[in-house]
């Protein structure tokens, strides 16, 4: 009884019991949810099957990967994830072609970036607050999102992306708390190599940690100091440590150039100079397109002089952005319950509102100063901004797309801001019942509201799959 008892002291037990129930929950999606029901995932297995197949990465106007109707392919973009599905189906098909196993094989390397991802939730979470609740809240936000689990169980590159971004940030913070030594360069620079190959929308994190490295060798001298290379200041200044900032810069520089420069070269010949892929493709969409869906027939906000603002809230853009983001599952028709979404704006907006209250300093990021406190928050804030911009951006020039997928390269940064002020709601909530002299319910507060966002996400996340996704599939697999 005693050894049962000490099992639970253990933090590794508490994380297992955290990486099952998310893998449990995505094995649920991956052999449960039909062929296609991810977004567009039959045209990005297209991919995969053709590296599968012939062994060599496809150009991205090959008809073999030409998505019907629409024209273009996803083989313009960057695509690390089906490379790694394409090979490892080609290995398998020595054993069996039952397509059902192929399938599963695929979608479980999404699988395997989605505990990627949850591993460095957890390591991200320690740099981030000091105390494990805390700690716990921030994990369970960031993982257990529907949408975030939906994300890793279909064919694409998506998840790739956001395992690339809790690396990134995770490495960064590491080497901001540590000193960047080679270990930590090395990883953040695989960190940006993933990324780089996988989404463009998740580019706005390497920005991010661009800038989280920089401030590393960024500080303030106070006036009358005098440097050990003998430089003096007369007066308060900041000052760069040029020289171990490129040495390190140049480093990673090198290492990233190595890892990802193929593809964009490889992009350069097979499309004229066209490195990104992203011209190449819109001439592609043009030419191999059916008429009704040609890129210059399709009219968008911009095109109808509309505002920004008026697609944004004049039309259903802000409400499925929102549940998307949330949980929207299958092609974006089979939503989880009205409760869940309405508990988790809640959350979302009060903690967002409470994060901007300067109080609390000493409830997160306690190993740094408070001006790199203020300047880390603002790093995070561009974090979330990116992909919104970019998000709202694409619908309003291109094609009206309101998926919260592309929003998900912001999910650490978006739920350290949330997490950040339901810390300090709590701890306002704490200094207002001392005030009132409620002592027993101000030692609690704390753990009763962190208690309530852990269950509240576990539970959300088990009722939006076993409740509403399984039987879904279920029973439109007993239909005749």
């Amino acid at each position: 009884m005693t050894k049962v008892r000490s099992i639970f002291k253990y933090e590794l037990f508490y994380d297992l019991l955290f990486f099952a129930f998310a893998l449990l929950c995505m094995t649920a999606f991956i052999f449960i949810q039909p062929f296609g029901e991810g977004p567009d995932e039959i045209n990005r297995f297209r991919i995969v099957w053709y590296i599968a197949q012939n062994g060599r990465l496809p150009r991205g106007d090959d008809p073999a990967v030409l998505i019907p109707g629409y024209g273009g392919s996803y083989a313009f973009q960057p695509m690390l994830t089906y490379i790694l599905q394409g090979y490892l189906l080609r290995f398998l098909r020595l054993f069996t072609d039952r397509f059902d196993v192929l399938l599963v094989a695929s979608r479980l390397v999404n699988a395997l970036f989605g505990l990627g991802a949850a591993f460095y939730v957890r390591k991200l979470s320690r740099l981030l607050f000091p105390d494990r609740l805390t700690q716990w809240v921030f994990s369970c936000l960031a993982v257990f999102l529907p949408q975030n689990i939906f994300i890793h169980t279909y064919v694409n590159t998506d998840s790739c992306a956001i395992f690339s971004v809790m690396m990134m940030l995770t490495e960064a913070l590491r080497g901001l708390q540590k000193g960047f030594r080679r270990p930590v360069c090395i990883r953040l620079a695989v960190g940006i190599i993933l990324c780089a190959l996988s989404y463009y929308n998740a580019y706005g994190a390497v920005i991010a940690v661009i800038l989280l490295f920089l401030s590393a060798f960024v500080r303030r001298v106070p006036a009358g100091s005098i440097l050990p290379d003998g430089t003096a200041f007369p007066k308060e200044r900041l000052h760069v440590d040029w020289l171990p900032l490129l040495k390190k810069g140049l480093f990673i520089s090198a290492i990233v150039l190595l890892g990802a420069g193929w593809w964009f070269l490889r992009n350069a010949v097979l499309y004229h100079g066209d490195f990104l892929g992203i011209a190449a493709r819109n001439v592609c969409a043009a030419e191999t397109c059916l008429p009704e869906y040609h890129p210059l027939l399709r009219a968008t906000y911009q095109s109808m002089g509309a505002s920004v603002f008026s697609m944004v809230f004049g039309t259903d853009f802000f409400t499925l952005l929102c549940r998307s983001f949330v949980a929207m599952f299958g092609p974006m028709n089979l939503p989880t319950h009205y409760y869940i979404y309405n508990a988790y704006y809640w959350l979302f907006g009060i903690g967002l509102i409470a994060a901007l209250i300067p109080v609390g300093g000493d409830l997160y990021l306690t190993w740094m100063d408070r001006r790199h406190r203020l300047f880390t928050n603002a790093v995070m804030a561009l974090t979330c901004l990116i992909p919104i911009f970019l998000c709202v951006i694409y619908s309003y020039t291109w094609d009206f797309q309101p998926q919260g997928r592309y929003l998900l390269p912001m999910l650490p940064a978006f739920m350290y801001l949330v997490t950040l002020g339901e810390k300090k709601a709590a701890y306002l909530l704490q200094v207002l019942f001392d005030r009132l002299k409620l002592h027993a319910l101000s030692s609690h507060i704390s753990a009763i509201m962190g208690g309530l966002v852990i269950l509240f996400t576990i539970a959300a996340l088990f009722y939006s799959v076993f409740l509403v996704m399984l039987p879904h599939y279920l029973n439109a697999a007993a239909l005749p």
